[in-house]
């Protein structure tokens, strides 16, 4: 299978939800995790590849594409074998629109897409959906509310739920706003960690459980 993390705009948690989604559903999964770094800034890569040096075991192997590559995954045969495959092979996109990535994002089976409640966090993530839409991408898509203020009045929340609601699920949970997200590495969660993704990421695990009839 494979799960998609992407959206429009930078800055909304994306490459550290990927993170944490990548070591939770490795703890709690007998299925082999696979990543593919193909932000542009490849902060996914650089922060596998520095926790070498912790003495922890990997949970999974991070590949990046090469900077040449206009076209990654266009062979029809290699996405299809991984869209098909039992394992879990995850996808940390770059924070931007790029047709580079449109046969990934066309065949993926499920994308996350991460926002926040502000003027330009809610246009982005409307303009990535009807990218999707213009790329006639058959994905679930998942959208997940990211550093989550729950003591903040946020305007016109609601409106926004309901719109995006209209183009796939909206996570009940969100990801509340913790200092422990900011320190993450790609060998394990601590328990603080575990406990700030664990309702939301429930959710996914579950939704995608229930879409393709399997246990992760």
């Amino acid at each position: 299978m494979i799960i998609t993390f992407a959206t429009q705009k930078g800055g909304t948690g994306k490459t550290t939800l990927a993170i944490a989604f990548s070591n939770y559903v490795s703890a709690i999964s007998k299925r082999k995790v696979n990543v593919f770094d193909f932000d542009f800034q490849k902060s996914f890569y650089h922060k596998w590849k520095e926790d070498e040096l912790l003495d922890i075991p990997k949970l999974y192997d991070v590949e990046i594409i090469e900077e040449d590559n206009k076209q990654p995954y266009s062979d029809f045969e290699s996405l299809i074998k991984l869209k098909e495959s039992d394992e879990i092979n995850i996808f940390d996109l770059a924070g931007t629109l790029d047709v580079k990535y449109s046969d990934l994002l066309i065949y993926s089976d499920f994308i996350v897409i991460p926002f926040e409640y502000s003027n330009v966090s809610a246009k982005s993530t409307l303009v990535f959906i009807n990218f999707l839409g213009l790329l006639e991408s058959q994905a679930e898509r998942i959208f997940i509310r990211s550093k989550y203020d729950k003591g903040y009045k946020y305007l016109n929340q609601e409106g926004m739920d309901a719109e995006i609601s209209r183009y796939g699920i909206l996570l009940k949970s969100p990801v509340y706003k913790r200092n422990c997200l900011q320190i993450l590495d790609t060998r394990k969660l601590t328990y603080e960690q575990k406990y700030a993704v664990k309702t939301p990421f429930a959710e996914i695990i579950d939704h995608i459980n229930n879409c393709l009839e399997i246990t992760l």
